[in-house]
């Protein structure tokens, strides 16, 4: 069975933590700051819940895994259930049961309220808008990793692995966020701010940082862990449906750990090394 340990050549978890601790450390430092790391955060995050389902569809219209059990062949087909077991990360994402709306409407309401603890005129939050000359590379970078082509193997199984290490990585991420952002300042004024706002929706008011937290903190597992399980489980669905070995399996997919490693790691430097810019603008 293919498990996380099979892909520690190719993702050095460690590194990729202390890369995130010390921009979320950069993004603390003001409130202009963690409203910037935040927005950035926030269309990084975007690129990734809205090219899962494309990689689901891809995948379904494969004509390569089949059931070597199945007695008709031409009924061997079982692309949909690998597909599926991508497909599960979207579930919350497109419509959280709690609130009803799509983690992408509970991300915009986070960013309404750092505005809002930052003082933020709309021609400032305009301003950071179009300040962004870096992000919009990385963003490419995760739409072309996700991409795929049906008809080849090796391309399906490397995008499948740049999914699973997302989703691997998600659940330290949003506990990074949360302990260096929020649990650390939650006596100071960020954390009462937070303590003592809400956001209403259709189905309920939650906090504007039940975003963070329904992904996973370093106290609770959130939603992170099952997408996870569910993205090995794809991983090895496509060992028990193809023609090609398990160590086969494990290098095509390591392709796709190594691209998620290097643009995870290059995202947070980026923004890391535009909050120091910001930081020396605003001392000037």
């Amino acid at each position: 069975m293919i498990t996380l340990e099979n892909f520690q050549p190719w993702l050095d978890i460690d590194a990729i933590n202390d890369v995130m601790k010390a921009a979320c450390v950069e993004a603390a430092k003001t409130p202009r700051a963690l409203y910037l790391f935040m927005q950035r955060y926030v269309c990084y995050g975007r690129t990734f819940s809205s090219s899962v389902p494309t990689l689901a569809g891809t995948i379904s219209s494969s004509h390569l895994l089949q059931d070597p059990t199945c007695s008709v062949p031409m009924h061997a087909g079982r692309s949909m259930d690998v597909a599926a077991k991508v497909l599960a990360a979207s579930i919350e994402e497109f419509t959280d049961p709690r609130t009803g709306v799509s983690h992408g409407t509970l991300s915009y309401a986070l960013l309404d309220k750092l505005a809002e603890y930052a003082n933020l005129s709309q021609a400032e939050i305009n301003t950071i808008y179009q300040s962004e000359t870096w992000l919009s590379d990385i963003i490419s970078y995760v739409k072309t990793a996700y991409k795929a082509e049906s008809d080849s193997l090796e391309s399906l199984v490397s995008a499948i692995g740049f999914h699973v290490a997302t989703e691997t990585v998600g659940d330290n991420e949003f506990g990074i966020i949360n302990n260096v952002l929020f649990s650390q300042h939650r006596n100071n004024s960020f954390g009462r701010f937070i303590r003592n706002s809400k956001v209403s929706f259709q189905q309920g008011t939650v906090s504007p940082w039940y975003w963070i937290v329904i992904h996973g903190t370093s106290d609770t597992k959130g939603v992170e862990v099952k997408h996870s399980a569910e993205a090995f489980a794809a991983l090895n669905y496509v060992v028990r449906y193809s023609n090609v070995s398990e160590q086969q399996i494990i290098e095509w997919a390591g392709q796709g750990f190594a691209e998620f490693a290097y643009i995870q790691t290059k995202f947070f430097q980026q923004v890391q090394q535009e909050l120091r810019s910001l930081e020396t603008a605003l001392a000037v």
